[in-house]
Order: structure tokens, then sequence, then C-alpha cells
């Protein structure tokens, strides 16, 4: 029996050091010296009650689109929101999920053209797409459902 048991444990010993490890996780590239970086950090509910008012959407706005707009050419690229969004996006903690990104990436890029423009991004008819019920405000189920 022993001798079983020591076969069984070495065979076991064995299988598990021919296994393939998985390698280690690549480490996020530093932003190289003067490489426009994201500056919108703040979320877009600004006072925490779990609804995006027309006020927020409009400040949020004002506030935000240039800094996503990292190059400042008038419109935000795909990588300059990916890199917006997986640095903070305009989600409060409890809602925001980085893998999430290109959801909305698709969501708000309405005309399909690699670039979002201020009218694409928080336009009226934007707002009108996610305020589902029309209540004048964006619920908490409205914003994370929106771009699926």
């Amino acid at each position: 029996m022993r001798t079983l048991l020591l076969a069984s444990t070495i065979a076991a010993g064995a299988a598990l050091a021919a296994c393939e490890t998985v390698p280690p996780a690549t480490p996020v590239a530093a932003v190289a010296a003067g490489e426009p970086v994201c500056a919108a950090s703040h979320p877009i509910d600004v006072n925490g009650d779990g609804w995006i008012s027309g006020d927020e959407w409009n400040t949020f706005h004002t506030s935000a689109y240039g800094a996503w707009d990292m190059n400042h050419d008038g419109r935000i690229s795909r990588s300059e929101f990916e890199a917006c969004y997986r640095a903070g996006g305009f989600y409060p903690v409890n809602y925001y999920n980085a893998d999430y990104w290109t959801n909305y990436w698709s969501a708000f890029d309405v005309n399909g053209d690699g670039y979002l423009s201020a009218d694409e991004y928080w336009s009226p008819s934007t707002w009108a797409r996610i305020d589902l019920n029309h209540n004048g405000r964006i619920d908490p189920n409205e914003w994370v459902w929106w771009p699926h």
C-alpha cells in the first residue's frame, strides 16, 4: 500500500511539473515624457446620488470632453477614449468596470468613424438614447445597461 501511495505521489508530482505555467501579467507601460495623459478623473454623477441630472451631464461635457481629447485635435479617438476610460472613466467606483470600455465606445461612436465628436458624445440625441424613460435624468439601470 505504501509503495502504491509513493508511486502515485511521484506520478502526480511529475504530471504537475510538466504543466504549463501562466506567464506573468504584462505591466502597464509607463507614459513617455511629453505624451498626453487623460486629465479627467471625476465621475459624471458629481453629487453621488446614483442619478445623472441634465446639469451633471452638461457640466461633465464642458469640463471633461477637452480632457479626454488628449491631443487637442477636436475629437476623441478610440485610443484616447480607452486610455481615459481605463484611468477611471466617468463612473463612480461601485459601477465602474474597466472591461466595459468597448461597449461604451461603440454606443457613443454612432457614425462608426472611429472618433467621437462633441455632438456625438454629449448631444441631446445621446441623452435621449440613454434616458429611456424620459424622466429628465439617467438612473443607474439606464446608464449601466445602455450600451449593451
